[in-house]
Parts: structure tokens; sequence; C-alpha cells
């Protein structure tokens, strides 16, 4: 019995141990610092080794009570107590089969060895069952082990699949809120919270009152709170579009649901921002901002439709002249600069009296209100002057011009429909830059015949100076005190065997168009450069440059190799240049003339006073020499004053004062040439003197002149003189 009691004391301590070990309290605390395999895995051995003492303490307890002791109730005791704790071994531990396995041998074997040494068919027959309750055991702890990590398994999945949940919930890109029957909110992920600042959390909370404390005091409108609360009710449809009073734009839908309703919201201003781009894009010019031909196209299309019986309008065609010279010599970027300053200046202009658009290139159109001439005239006439004025662009100031020509619906449309009336347009646009360029034409029917024309005399000029068709004549100026020539004009002709002798005024324009200028000027320069040789020396010649040769063609080589090859020296070369070269990338222009003039080659601006006419011009070069458009000439009378005469007599005392040869252009009669000499002109030049004429005649003019034979002013009769409307080049 001290054997018994020795051990049952033994037993206590080490279980009293395995709970100071364990103790039940901190269960959930140890368990959350098991993180990993190993760690339990060392948990369990641990446990183990503590608890297996107490286990072998309590079967020998089982042995000596079975086989020691004589009171039955002893017995009975630790037979319960052994029983009791192998039994609940099974719950107790059933984490761990191991465990419970290693416990029940360990108390009920020695209670099997005992039955057996005690013998008798009882003893043996409570030895079988004690086996049979071992196996048993081990069952229901494998059983229970089994559903405890089912029931483990089953939970971890269902928190990872509440974790996926409220991750794909606060990061599905918009906001969501579950709303029940009695209209609380039970769910709301972040999204939606964040939205609208909500502080605290709305679950819980009724979603009239959200709507009141968060959500109605961003959006604009004295009934904001009464129309959301309806949307969120499910009384104003599935979707609604609300911009809040920050300037976003959000978008509610409305789902319901048996048990509630479900609303998202979503921030969509970067996409309907996106969407306003697309569909500026889509109507606007990018450069410009103006609208593009597609919009434009579709207005004036609009536009038509609703005109009734008696209405009208016009519709006005801008091009702008040398804008691709300044755009391959400045670069796109300037370029791009210069067309936004020209829609500020053709808004400007045109206001709310019609509608201005960018075709693209350098094309323009302008659908006016109005149908009157006078008043479309007016417009047009402000838009070609205010895109003539310099551009400034990057502290350089930078020259373009502008053309227009004008439609008037309905009577310059041949059928109501936009191409008619565009077509018109653009025939009364291409007679404008036919005529000169920087001024404004209107639709007249026979236009069209021109264009075919045109169209004629393009083809016809490929060939021309291959095919020889091309020659050079020649018109002399005159010094008005000696009489006697100083400078000889040469001016290409054109015979064509199909079309006859071609205006220079009909081929010229064409040939700049098509670059051919280029070629045909290198021609003129060439030949007159030879012919010259054969004058005496004191006899320039002059040759008229073309803005495309600036442009395109490598003129000082051209020049030079010309001068070489023909033997003529420089300083008897006169190159006449428009005012048109100088609008564009004058810095480069000015950079060519001021080499050419090195060379000891006389530079002179023609007609001055016609097209981009400025003064700033003089300023910026030193011309040998200026010659006054033929305009001015026409209507001056020695007997009276007119404005003509008033602006040659300034032109005059400019030219005296920066040291330059004036010479008026178009004088054909000798009521005009006594009114030039009154206002103190030097030089003249016109029919009166000579029609253009071939070399040979006019070195036998020379010739003449040299002998003091002849007087310029005495060469022709007036009735031989041709025709003062015929234009020469």
């Amino acid at each position: 019995m001290a054997i018994a009691a020795a051990l049952l004391t033994v037993a206590c301590t080490l279980r009293m141990a395995v709970d100071f070990t364990y103790p039940r309290g901190n269960a959930k605390e140890s368990a959350l610092k098991l993180g990993t395999c190993a760690d339990i895995a060392r948990a369990e051995w641990r446990y183990l080794s503590v608890s297996s003492f107490f286990s072998i303490a309590l079967g020998l307890l089982v042995w000596f009570a079975m086989t020691e002791a004589v009171d039955a109730n002893i017995r009975l005791l630790v037979v319960v107590a052994s029983t009791t704790f192998v039994v609940s071994g099974c719950g107790r531990c059933c984490g761990s089969p191991r465990v419970v396995l290693v416990q029940t041998l360990l108390v009920v074997l020695p209670f099997t060895a005992a039955m057996i040494w005690s013998g008798g068919k009882g003893c043996y027959f409570a030895a079988l069952m004690s086996l049979f309750v071992i196996r048993n055991l081990r069952d229901v702890t494998r059983t229970l082990h089994g559903t405890l990590v089912s029931m483990l398994t089953a939970h971890r999945g269902a928190a990872d699949a509440a974790t996926k949940f409220d991750t794909a919930l606060n990061n599905m890109g918009r906001g969501l809120v579950m709303i029940d029957n009695d209209g609380l909110v039970r769910v709301a992920n972040r999204w939606f919270t964040s939205m609208f600042s909500m502080q605290p959390d709305p679950i819980g909370k009724k979603i009239e009152a959200v709507i009141a404390e968060a959500i109605a005091p961003l959006v604009d409108g004295p009934d904001a709170e009464m129309e959301l609360s309806d949307f969120f009710s499910g009384k104003r449809g599935s979707t609604d579009d609300v911009r809040l009073n920050d300037g976003r734009m959000v978008t509610f839908s409305y789902e319901p649901m048996p048990d509630g309703s479900v609303v998202t919201v979503v921030d969509v201003t970067a996409r309907r921002a996106a969407e306003e781009s697309i569909r500026r894009m889509a109507r606007y010019d990018a450069v410009t901002g103006l609208t593009n031909r597609a919009y434009f196209t579709e207005t004036l299309s609009a536009t038509i439709r609703e005109c009734g019986p008696d209405d009208a309008f016009g519709l006005m065609s801008v091009d702008l002249d040398r804008f691709k010279e300044v755009n391959d010599s400045y670069g796109h970027h300037v370029g791009d600069q210069i067309l936004r300053l020209v829609a500020e200046r053709m808004r400007s202009i045109v206001g709310g009296k019609g509608f201005v658009a960018r075709l693209g290139g350098d094309e323009f159109m302008v659908l006016l209100d109005s149908a009157d001439r006078a008043q479309v005239g007016k417009i047009g006439a402000a838009v070609v002057r205010a895109l003539s004025q310099p551009y400034e662009i990057e502290s350089e100031l930078v020259r373009i011009g502008a053309s227009a020509g004008v439609a008037i619906f309905p009577q310059d449309a041949e059928t109501p429909h936009v191409e008619a009336l565009m077509k018109a347009a653009d025939m009364a646009l291409y007679d404008a830059k036919a005529s000169g360029r920087g001024v404004v034409k209107f639709y007249v029917e026979d236009m069209a015949h021109a264009v075919r024309r045109r169209r004629q005399i393009g083809d016809a000029l490929r060939d021309a100076l291959v095919k020889e068709e091309l020659s050079v004549a020649y018109q002399p100026i005159i010094d008005l005190e000696t009489n006697n020539a100083t400078t000889i004009e040469a001016l290409v002709r054109w015979n064509s065997p199909m079309m006859g002798s071609v205006s220079p005024a009909d081929f010229i324009p064409i040939a700049e168009e098509t670059g051919s200028i280029v070629e045909i000027g290198a021609f003129v320069l060439k030949r007159a450069c030879i012919d010259a040789l054969a004058w005496p020396g004191h006899i320039r010649v002059a040759v008229n440059l073309s803005a495309i040769q600036f442009d395109r063609g490598d003129l000082i080589e051209t020049v030079t190799t010309v001068l070489r090859e023909s033997g003529l020296p420089p300083e008897r070369l006169e190159l006449e240049i428009t005012e048109s070269i100088l609008i564009g990338n004058l810095a480069t222009v000015l950079s060519k003339l001021n080499a050419l003039h090195k060379l000891g080659i006389h530079v002179a601006l023609d007609d001055f006073g016609a097209g981009y006419s400025s003064l700033s011009y003089l300023n910026d070069f030193e011309f040998d020499k200026v010659k006054v458009d033929q305009s001015f000439v026409r209507d001056i009378d020695a007997t009276k004053v007119s404005k003509g005469s008033s602006i040659i007599k300034a032109v005059n005392a400019i030219g005296k004062d920066l040291h330059m040869a004036i010479v008026v252009e178009g004088v054909e009669t000798r009521a005009q040439l006594a009114a030039l000499r009154k206002l103190g002109v030097h030089c003249a030049q016109g029919y009166l003197f000579s029609r253009p004429t071939s070399a040979s005649e006019i070195g036998l003019l020379l010739l003449k002149e040299t002998g003091a034979s002849r007087h310029w002013n005495e060469a022709a009769p007036v009735e031989k003189l041709v025709r003062r409307d015929e234009k020469v080049a």
C-alpha cells in the first residue's frame, strides 16, 4: 500500500507538471505561436514526453492496485480513475492520435498484464476486454481527429474565401453598398466609403442617413437628397449619372435582390474626359482647335438642309500663301504656331458672324451667316489683311499671305449639296490666287472654264521647255533725263503649237504651283546673260526671280554658274524680286540677297505697292532699285493731283533719301510720261518706249541709241502700241 500511495503521489505530481507546462488559459495564445509544422511537431513531442511520465506512473499504480491491494474499494477507485483518464484522452488529445495511443498503452497494458497475472476466468476476460478498449479508443481518436481536421480545413477555407471576397470587394474599382429590406447598410466596401469620405463606417446605419450625411452634401441642387433617396430605393431606374460639386462625375447603378438591393458607384470622370477628348479629336483640329473638315462638312450639310426658299448664306475658302515655304524653312513647330495664330485672327474677325474651320494643311473655310456680297467682301478683305500681317515667332517676324474665294448659297451651287458649294468657293479661291494672291474673289459662272484652261496650260507647260517652245523677250528701262536705256528686262514668252501665244500672267502662276518655274527661271537667266554680252557694256540685264526659286532651287550656285559659263560680269546683272519673296523665312531670303550683293549683282524690288506691301522691306535690305507697280500710273495726269501721283511722289522721295533708283512701270501714254517728269521720277518702263521684243531687235535699238540717232519716247506711234490691258511678266 505504501508503494501504491507513493505511485499515486508521483502521478499527481506529474499531472500537475503537465498542467503547469501547458496551462489551459494560454492554450489559444500558445496555439497562435505555432506558426509552422516544425513548431507543432516540437510542441507535440514535448507534450508527449511530459505526459508519458504521468501515464507510466498511472500504469504502475494500476498494476500494484490490481496485484497487491486487498481492499476492493481501492481497486475500484484506481480502475475508475485510470479509465476516466484514458477515455477522456480521446477528446483531450484528438489532435494527436499518437499521444492518445501512447497514453492508452501506458495505462491499459499494465491493467491487462495485472489481469493475466492474477489469473482466473474473470481476469482473463477483463484482460481481453482491455485490448478491445485500446482498439476502440484508437478508432474513436482517429474519427475525432478526422472530424477536427475537416472542421479546421473548412474553417480555413471559409476564412480564405472571406479574405478573398473582402480583397475583391475592396479592390473592385468601384464603390459597393448592400442594403437589406429594412434599409440598413449591411456591406460597404472601401471604395464606397473613401469616395464620399465617410467617417465612421456606415455599416448598420440607415441608408437615408448615409445619403443625408455623406452623399447629398457633395451633389449640387436643392433636391439632391430626395433624388438620391429615390434612386437608392429603386424608384429612379437602374442607372443615374451625378456630377459632384468638386467636378467629379459618378455613375450609380441599382440592382434589386431578394433580401434587399445592391448599389454600385463608379467614378467616370476620366472616362468621360477621354470620351470628350475622342469626340473633340473627331470634330476639332488638334493644332488650331477649330472645327475639322468632317465636322464642318456635317455642319454645312445641316445648314443647307435647313435653308428655306428665301434663306441664303456665304461660304468663304481661305488659303495661306507661302505657308509651305515657311513650314519647310522654319520647321513644323513654327508652322503649327503660325496656324494657331491664324486661327485666333480669323476667329477674332469673324466673331459671331460665322463659323471658322480648318480643312487641313493651310486650307480654311468660313461659313458666314450673311449672303450680302458687300458685307461678305468686307469680312474677306479683313481676313486677308489680318493674315498678311507679320507673325512674331521665337523673337523673329515671319510673314505669309492669304487669298480668299467666296460662294453664295443657293445661287452659286449647281445643286443643293455640300460638294457643289465647296467646289464653287474653291474655284473662286483658285481665281484669287491666279490673280496675284492677297485678294478676295467671288464665284462667277465662267470660273469653271478658267479652271479647265489652267489645267490645260499646266499639262502643256511640262514639256514646253524641252520642246523649246519658250523664248525670251526684252523691254528697256529708260532714264527720263537722257532718254537712254539703262537696263533691259528679260521677259519669258511661250508660243504653244496647240494654244498659240500664252500670256505670262496665265502660265507663270501655274509654273510656280507645279515647281517648273525653277527650270524656267534658270533658262531665262542663262539666255539673258548670253544675249547681254552683245549689248554695250554699260547696259545691265534684269531677270525676274520667283519665290519658288529662293525656296527650292540652289539660287546662289545657279547664278554664279550662269555668270561663269556666260562670261557676263556680275555688275551687269540685275535680279528683280517681288515683295512676296520676302514673306515667310525673311532671314534666309536676306541671307541669299546679301550673298548676291557681295558678288556685285544688283537687286531690285519689283511691283512695289501691289499685293503684300510693307515699307519695312526697304528697311530690311538695301535695294539698288525699286519698281513701282503699274497700277499707280494708269490714272495719273500732269494737270491734276491723284492718289496714284501722290503715292509715286512719296515713293520717289523715299528712294532719293535711301539712295535707291525709282522706276515706274506701265507707262503707256505721253500724258503719263509728262506727269512722271513733273513728279521728278528719273526712270520709267512701258509700252510707250518699247514693247517687249527679241534680243536682236533690242540690240539694234541700243546700237542706234549709241549713235544718238533715236530717242526711246519716239519709238512707236501710240496706235501701234499693244493693248494697255495686256499683262506682261
